[in-house]
């Protein structure tokens, strides 16, 4: 497998830059950056909270459903699998005289 060529630094440097959108003069500046990076959670973004809750009540309403469907469905063999019982009812009785 061919490896790619190694960037210089400067190269990747220019390229950091571009990313963030500022100049990025000495380690301090790049320290500070990755820092506020870290800092920034994306998981206490709001837009991260309502997608995560959405989630959640999505996959809740479909076990939910899943549990009923099979509840449903075993009841259902059930009186499938049920004897048919055949009860013979009179429509008259005869008297004795």
């Amino acid at each position: 497998m061919a490896e790619t060529p190694a960037e210089s630094r400067e190269a990747l440097l220019r390229y950091l830059e571009e990313l963030s959108g500022r100049r990025l003069a000495s380690r301090s500046d790049v320290r500070a950056f990755l820092q506020e990076k870290e800092a920034l959670r994306p998981q206490d973004l709001p837009s991260v909270r309502r997608w995560r809750t959405a989630k959640r009540a999505t996959i809740g309403a479909l076990f939910v459903f899943a549990a009923l469907q099979y509840h449903l469905m075993d009841v259902f063999l059930e009186i499938m699998s049920l004897r048919e019982t055949t009860y013979f009812v009179p429509v008259a009785t005869k008297t004795a005289t």
